[in-house]
This record gives C-alpha cells, structure tokens and sequence, in this order.
C-alpha cells in the first residue's frame, strides 16, 4: 500500500443518545407547562432547542481526515477544512503506532492538548503519534495494521 486515507465521525450511540436528551429536555418544559394548562411565550425553549440541535448537527457532520503518502502525513477536519496538519517526513523523527487513553493523556476525544501534546482523535485507544523538535501530536486511528504498513514504507 502507498497511502492511507481515512475518515472518521462522532456516530458514537452514546453521543447520539445525549443529543436526543438534550434536544427532548426543553419540549419536556413546554409539554408539562402545557398539560398543566400554563400559557406563556415558548422562544426561550424553542432557542434553547435550536441551539443544542444545531451544535449536535454540526458535530454529527464533522469529519477527520487522515492521509500519509510520500510527502509525509497530513489531517484535518472537514466540512470546513479547519486546523490543518502537515508533517513531512523530513522534520518527523519518530513516527509509530501506539495505544493511548484519550481521558487521561488529552482530557477526551476531539480536538485536544496544549502546548507540545496535542492530539486529534474521534473515538478509539489507538494512535499516530508523531513527534519532532515541536513536541508530540497524535491522531487517532481505526485502521492501525493499514497505516503501520505505510508507515513503515516512508518513514526513517
């Protein structure tokens, strides 16, 4: 194999399942107001509603793209191509694939760290972890054996 492509989404039945409470708890509101014969102005939870519905779309929608060719590996965050990442296997100097726990190392799943330990990652143990002279970043993987096999073809 050459390159190694992969996309990755938040479709974790969990995150689902938040999104689903957090969308029905402002329509609870307006159901029990309602069944106890309560009137009154609704923008409130209906805003409310509307914001929360559109952050879980938004999240529901992004994607991590993950490519490693001959130049190097590079990753970011679609639809809108935010927080790009490109490193050339020139100024890599170890490249490898690790186990890691996401809570603990980087406080979560997404974009996440600071300073020199930064990581992107959507679900799953398993990483990239790059590091050179600016410290150590990692992307979070599902196709650990494909990437490892490129990996292998062009670094050090």
């Amino acid at each position: 194999m050459r390159v190694f492509d992969e996309t990755q989404s938040f479709r974790q039945w969990w995150l689902i399942l938040i999104a689903i409470f957090c969308i029905s708890l402002p329509f609870a509101f307006v159901i029990d107001d309602i069944l106890e014969g309560q009137i009154k102005d609704y923008t409130i939870e209906l805003i409310t509603t509307l914001i929360i519905l559109s952050v879980f779309i938004m999240l529901y929608n992004l994607r991590l793209y993950t490519r490693i060719d001959q130049k190097g590996i590079k990753t970011w965050w679609e639809p809108f191509h935010l927080m790009e990442k490109e490193f050339l296997w020139k100024d890599l100097e170890k490249v490898f694939i690790r186990k890691y726990r996401p809570l603990q190392e980087y406080g979560g799943w997404g974009i996440r760290g600071l300073g020199k330990k930064r990581a992107y990652n959507v679900s799953g143990y398993t990483g990239i972890q790059l590091v050179n002279s600016n410290g150590g970043f990692l992307i979070g993987t599902q196709k650990p054996i494909e990437a490892k096999s490129v990996i292998k073809r062009y670094s050090l």
